[in-house]
């Protein structure tokens, strides 16, 4: 084969990924991105360097590579340009084609398979979220060390194999299938190699145990586990998504919903029963993509209530195994037919599952631009009014969700960015995801702030952030002048009318208490709604916990421990459903101690920010 051939052989595949995810490669950050981009912002020397990278986080999940050391690295370097952190993902995926690709050259000797898997797998709608969405780059990077690892086992380099493999735990807990994969190689193809990768499920059986006792294992909510009859329909409907992307493209709409499923199950039919087939001729290719497919999907199939496509991201390699041995022997046949054939189910799987990806790679990009367009805006509020409160309307569902739910405006020193009242009635509603309360602001708040020049209120219209504040003052209802905040600033002098005994002159933007103190909230709308403290105390006054004792209306509603562990504090309290819809409450905090500095001469308990409900 001539030197442009090898070239274009080893080129295409990287060419159609690019061609594929031209949109996605582009999004902005959204959604749990800037929790993690967050965490640089926490780290002051080495010890909370490797706090960050190895202490459990979202779900008990321990992944310091994908999740960790990727963020806090590139946030340091690059800010919020989202470019250099796609650029990592881009490369990571081209490296992974070139190994697909080497690994089914190596098993199959055919080119024409080594080609097409590598294309199907950048087709298949699994890989759509986690090359477009940052937050997902650990199925990128799990792929990268599971194919590494296994293309240095087909090729003898067993010690290698072990350090990727260990390594692999790094970027995701799905690494834990590697043992099964390369055992299913063995049995297949190497059967004199079974014995020495046996000693690799101990290595995963060590980390299962270290993950088991890390992890939450919610009994309800979208990460409960149902280990019942439902796993085997959830199986037959990943296969499903996989093969025919689980919903018709946009083309097909004239077609009924569930014309997928028939293709589905058409495609599952040819696969099945070519399997088979070169199996009885010695073909062991499809027989390995299924094992890989099953293998790979099973550690989330008890996740029922949370089916999601990007999970296929791996089991789809599988996939694209069956469709390069099935080119392969339609190819070698020499029969038009059989490769017309061919064409055709590779037709009917393309149909579907490209049309898909790039559906989902476009929604990615345009959601990401909504984002960027409200963060840069916030961000370029707080600069113009650095002491300010900020509000905003015009915040959507989708937008909301896609970014503001997650607070990016942290990133840049801004506590809160508030909604304005009846703004959040806008919003649905998700339980399962988070509480929306905490981000709507009160009337009362919002005329107290806004009536005396210490808000600035924004309107998001369209891509653009627009000052509304002196209309929206024009506006404000004279009533509200007179209500309650349901959260009160303490360390503000628009809130000084709200606090009762107990408080020191203020420290903008903070209030220092002494033994006790008294503050006077709005009660909460609805029975479900929490107290809600944030505060400070030095770490030099904290050589022993203090405890904090909470009273609302001379009725207990719990305590809080502050530490030098935990010296900015945010807790919430539970409150009688018999306060809901009262004008106002008192709500008492006392201490279980204070400090006197020499340097100050007062009785300290601890500082303050906010308080209210949520």
């Amino acid at each position: 084969m001539s030197r442009l051939k090898t070239g274009l052989f080893w080129a295409l595949p990287t060419l159609f990924f690019v061609w594929v995810y031209w949109y996605g490669l582009r999004a902005w950050f959204q959604q749990d991105d800037f929790a993690w981009l967050a965490q640089r912002n926490g780290i002051h020397n080495w010890h909370d360097f490797f706090e960050s990278l190895f202490v459990p986080r979202a779900q008990g999940t321990i992944r310091p590579w994908s999740e960790r050391l990727f963020f806090i690295v590139f946030f340091d370097r690059f800010g919020l340009d989202h470019r250099p952190y796609h650029l990592l993902v881009a490369f990571t995926q081209i490296a992974n084609l070139f190994l697909l690709q080497s690994i089914t050259l190596r098993l199959s000797g055919s080119r024409i398979a080594a080609l097409v898997a590598p294309v199907i797998w950048v087709a298949n709608v699994g890989l759509a979220t986690p090359v477009s969405w940052l937050s997902s780059y650990n199925e990128v990077l799990c792929a990268f060390f599971l194919l590494l690892a296994f293309w240095l086992l087909i090729r003898g380099h067993f010690v290698w194999q072990v350090v990727v493999f260990v390594l692999g735990f790094g970027a995701l807990e799905l690494n834990i299938i590697y043992p099964a994969l390369a055992a299913a190689w063995c049995l297949l193809y190497q059967r004199d190699r079974l014995k020495r990768t046996m000693w690799l499920f101990s290595v995963s059986a060590l980390y299962a145990l270290i993950h088991f006792k890390v992890a939450s294992n919610p009994k309800v909510g979208v990460y409960a586990q149902h280990w019942d009859l439902a796993i085997f329909d959830t199986y037959i409907r990943y296969w499903g998504t996989a093969l025919a992307a689980g919903v018709n493209p946009a083309r097909f709409h004239r077609l009924p919903e569930s014309f997928w499923t028939v293709n589905a199950w058409l495609l599952a039919a040819i696969l099945t029963v070519f399997g088979i087939w070169v199996w009885r001729r010695g073909e062991k290719l499809p027989a390995l993509g299924f094992l890989w497919f099953s293998v790979s999907i099973a550690p989330v199939l008890s996740l029922r209530d949370h089916f999601t496509d990007y999970y296929l991201a791996i089991p789809s390699i599988g996939l694209a195994l069956i469709f390069g041995s099935l080119a392969h022997a339609a190819w070698r046949s020499n029969r038009w037919l059989w490769r017309l054939g061919a064409v055709g189910v590779l037709g009917a799987h393309l149909a579907f599952a490209l049309p898909i990806n790039r559906q989902i790679t476009m929604w990615r990009y345009e959601r990401g631009h909504r984002v960027r367009a409200l963060v840069e805006g916030l961000e370029r509020a707080h600069q113009l009014h650095p002491d300010k409160v900020l509000f905003v309307q015009g915040v959507d569902s989708d937008l909301f969700w896609s970014g503001y739910y997650d607070q990016p405006y942290h990133l840049f020193g801004v506590s809160d960015v508030y909604i304005l009242p009846g703004g959040i009635q806008l919003i649905e509603a998700h339980p399962e995801l988070g509480d929306l309360t905490q981000f709507a602001a009160s009337p009362g708040f919002t005329a107290r702030v806004v009536s005396k020049g210490h808000g600035a209120v924004y309107s998001y219209e369209g891509t653009v952030l627009r000052n509304i504040t002196r209309r929206y003052a024009r506006q404000i209802p004279p009533a509200w002048l007179n209500l309650r905040p349901k959260e009160v600033n303490v360390g503000l002098p628009d809130f000084q009318g709200d606090l009762g005994e107990g408080w020191y002159p203020s420290d903008f933007p903070w209030r220092w208490m002494g033994k006790w103190a008294e503050v006077r909230v709005a009660g909460p709308e609805r029975a479900s709604e929490k107290l809600y403290i944030a505060g400070y105390c030095p770490k030099e006054y904290l050589k022993a916990p203090l405890v904090l004792r909470l009273k609302v209306d001379g009725i207990p509603v719990g305590e809080a421990t502050v530490t030098s562990a935990n010296d900015s504090f945010e807790y919430t309290f539970e409150l009688p459903a018999a306060l809901a819809g009262k004008p106002e409450m008192v709500v008492r905090i006392e201490a279980s101690r204070t400090v006197k500095p020499p340097e100050d001469g007062r009785e300290l308990g601890v500082v303050f920010g906010r308080i209210g409900t949520r």
